[in-house]
This record gives C-alpha cells, structure tokens and sequence, in this order.
C-alpha cells in the first residue's frame, strides 16, 4: 500500500471519531435475532417486502449497462426518442465531454417540446480527481445557461452547513423516467467517474432499464414530491402521464427517504434472512457496523455461503483505507472477500446484492450505515429469470479480474490509520 495519509486528512479523521462512535453505538441493537423472526413469519423475501410496503409493478423489456460508454450511448438514445418529458435524478453532475453532449441534447429536445427537469445534489461541488485534490468543475452553471430546469437537494450553504443533518442529508439516488414508460436505475451518475469509459479508467457500474408504466408513476411521483420541496416553481404529476401496469414480469422499488426510513435496511434484512445457498454482495465500500456483520453471520450461520466482493481502486485514501478496514471483520463473521482489481484504475461501483440466483438487487445502496440512514437511495428489487441472467453473467466477468482476500492480508489494515478513516466514513462516505 503506497498511499498515505496527509496530516490534514489525520485531523479530519479524529474529528470525527467521536460523532462515527455515536452512530455506530446507535446502530448496534443486534438483528441477528430479529431476522430469525423474519423467517418464521414470512414464507419469503417477497412477502417479507412486501409487508415492509415495497411497492411492486409490471415490467418487460430488461437491459442492463455496465459501463459509461454503454449508459452514455443509451442515454443519448432515450434523449433522442422522448416525446413528452424527461425526468432525471443524479447525485452528481460533474463535467466531461460526455455530460456536455447530454445536456446539449437535452436542451434541444427542450427546443423540440419535450419537458425536462432535473434533481441533483450540492455534493457535486466537492468533487475532486481520484487520488488528487484537484477539483472537478460542477456542471450545474451549464445545466443552467442551457435553460434546463434543475433543482439541488438540500444545498450545502447558509445555516444547512452548521448542522448535522443537514450536511449529511442527501440525495444519492440516480434515475430516469422517460414518456411515463422507460425507467431506469442504478450506480450511474451524470458525471465524471460514471461517464468515462472502463479502459479509460471510468467506474465498473450499472444502469438497469425496464418499460413500466406502473414504476414510471410511482417515480414519476417521487421525483414531484422531492422537485416540489425545493423549488417554487411547482410541478402537478398529474401533468406528466404514466398510465397501466403492464409486463410478464415485477420489479419491486425500494424508494428511501428521510420520511420513509429502513427501507434500506429492510432490503438488506430480506435478502440476508431469506437466502437458503449463496449470498453476493457486490460493494465499492466495507464500512460495517455490528448489525450489518450480524446480517452477514446469520447467513453463514445457516449455511449460506456469503460472498463480498470490494473494489481495490477509490477516489480517495479516506474511502480505500476506511473500506479496507472492514475486510477483517466480514472474513471472521464467515464471508469470503474478493478484491475487483482494474490495470487502468476503474472504480467498481456496482451495488448488487444476488440471493440464490433468484432475487436480485440493483440500485444506489451501499452496504454501510450511511445508505440505511441519512441517504435517500433507490434499488430495483428483481427475480425474473432474464434480469436475474443478465446480472449473473455481468458477475461472472466481474469475478475473472478478482482476487480472494485472505486474513493474512486482510489482518495488515487493522492500524490507525484504517480504524480513523472507517469511522469517518460511516457517516461520510
């Protein structure tokens, strides 16, 4: 390991020691127990989400994209053919080549009649080159000068910024609805990282595309709902049509906000409670807290075999380090860990969760603390069995440029440095 913390990013870490240890305390009621009572009253994960509310819709036509090039081209492609409106949630938007064709192609669809409107959160002012404290430019000034009507979440400025909340409140969710038919989801931002493409170092990631009239409304729904509590210029979903619910096959949509709270934790509790073989998680991020490791050790503890698979490349030491931290951890509560290691520096920032080969979780949620309380998060919840094959070959190719992690290995991120910056990111990354 030839990175190294600076000083300042030291200071950082143990100045936030304190408020990560409150959080964790706060989050340490086991659930090892409460799971065990999930399986003997629920003959499923479906029934258990749905009596968590998890709405489920028809859906057909599934396509997944897994790297920038591949969302980017498909991107401009929905651009291209909507007819009536565009609706588009990215936590960041930073600039590249890329996002600018996006945004001119979406203001001349503007020109064309076709309505467009944006979500994206202050975070994107902060971004920086990975590994570099160089910044990257926000793009909203361009979204702005184009005339695209956009909206950020919970600006970082003015007394927001001498509170907790509303610092950590934010909205990591990334999604379209197009025509009240097309919705997709997943890991893709409009951004620098997402953009690029994997041999140019760009992240290992995915976008998960179904026509749902019925999931186009429910996001549809949420999007006004988020939209209207920012901006005075208020939408009506009832101008922005999405009628049927129509397909052979369900997805189910975990929508967390800060007024629907565990709907995260739900999702992780379904999937460790009810999986019988084999469990993947597939994570950029190890930032674990003690019921996150119970989840893990009830699975192994029925004879699950668990699975993790972590990214050796990041942004930032603070993610690398905090993240390695945690390898330790998920090997002695049974799970074997995986590193994703890139020749070019690619990021994996993929979040899948893959249960028997038959449900599958597509979507913003990292497995940490942070995605179960302080983050709106959006994943598709699927078991269809062309979703589920697409998904399990995009795995199979992810694990060929994979390395197991032995405890060896894993013991040598246990100093300092490690421990400081995974309690800094338990509430910030």
């Amino acid at each position: 390991m030839k990175r190294t913390l600076s000083g300042a990013g030291a200071s950082r870490a143990a100045a936030a020691a304190v408020v990560a240890l409150a959080l964790l305390a706060a989050s340490g009621c086991a659930s090892y127990g409460k799971l065990e009572r999930y399986r003997e009253a629920y003959p499923d994960a479906a029934a258990f989400f749905e009596s968590r509310g998890v709405p489920s819709f028809g859906a057909s036509e599934p396509a997944l994209y897994m790297d920038g090039g591949a969302w980017y081209e498909r991107a401009m492609e929905l651009i291209a053919g909507a007819e009536d409106y565009i609706l588009i949630s990215s936590f960041l938007i930073t600039d590249i080549d890329r996002q600018e064709a996006i945004f001119d192609a979406l203001a001349e669809r503007m020109a064309d009649g076709v309505r467009v409107y944006m979500i994206v959160d202050s975070a994107s002012y902060y971004r920086t080159y990975p590994m570099d404290a160089e910044p990257i430019p926000a793009s909203t000034p361009l979204a702005r000068a184009l005339g695209i009507p956009l909206i950020e979440y919970n600006p970082i400025r003015g007394r927001r910024i001498f509170t907790l909340l509303g610092l950590l409140d934010r909205d990591h969710r990334k999604f379209w609805v197009v025509d009240g038919r097309t919705v997709v989801t997943g890991g893709q931002n409009v951004d620098y990282d997402s953009l690029r493409d994997v041999g140019s170092g760009g992240c290992v990631d995915a976008m998960i595309e179904y026509d749902s009239p019925g999931a186009a409304a429910f996001l549809r729904d949420s999007f006004v709902r988020t939209w209207n509590a920012y901006s005075l210029d208020r939408l009506d979903p009832g101008d922005f049509a999405a009628e049927g619910d129509r397909g052979e096959y369900r997805i189910s949509i975990v929508d967390q906000g800060l007024r629907s709270p565990g709907l995260v934790t739900g999702m992780f509790d379904g999937f460790a409670a009810f999986a019988s073989e084999e469990l993947w998680l597939v994570q950029c991020y190890a930032y674990l807290t003690p019921s996150l490791l119970d989840k893990v050790r009830f699975a192994v503890d029925r004879g699950v075999r668990v699975n993790v698979v972590l990214s050796r490349e990041h942004v930032t030491a603070r993610a690398l380090y905090g993240s390695y931290y945690g390898m330790l951890d998920l090997i002695d509560a049974g799970a074997s860990v995986y590193l994703y290691e890139s020749d070019v520096g690619s990021l994996l920032h993929f979040k899948l969760i893959l249960a028997d080969g038959k449900l599958a979780s597509v979507g913003s949620a990292n497995y940490n603390l942070r995605s179960q309380t302080t983050s709106r998060e959006l994943s598709f919840v699927v078991s269809d069995p062309e979703s589920l094959a697409m998904i399990r070959s995009e795995l199979d190719a992810l694990l060929a440029s994979c390395r197991p992690v032995r405890r060896e290995e894993a013991r040598r991120y246990r100093g300092l440095p490690y421990l400081m910056q995974n309690l800094l990111m338990q509430f910030w990354g």
